[in-house]
């Protein structure tokens, strides 16, 4: 999985953020900044991202995802 595809996943997933990514191969860490997190917890930040990747997790396409989000 390319950082590119990460990051279109999350923007089309995740209305008006913004995503840096990091890494290689099948593990990333990244930056997911956005105006949907407002009012949010840190938990439902990390889960609405982590959702976006379920599929990719669970056929071993995507290893590990460190998530940093933040509100816009």
């Amino acid at each position: 999985m390319s950082p590119d595809t990460i990051k279109q996943m999350i923007e089309a997933a995740i209305p008006e953020s913004r995503v840096e990514t990091n890494g290689e191969e099948c593990n990333f860490s990244i930056i997911v900044t956005s105006k949907s997190f407002e009012g949010k917890s840190p938990i439902q930040r990390h889960r609405m991202v982590n959702d976006v990747f379920k599929t990719q997790f669970d056929s071993g396409e995507l290893h590990a995802l460190s998530i940093k989000t933040v509100v816009a």
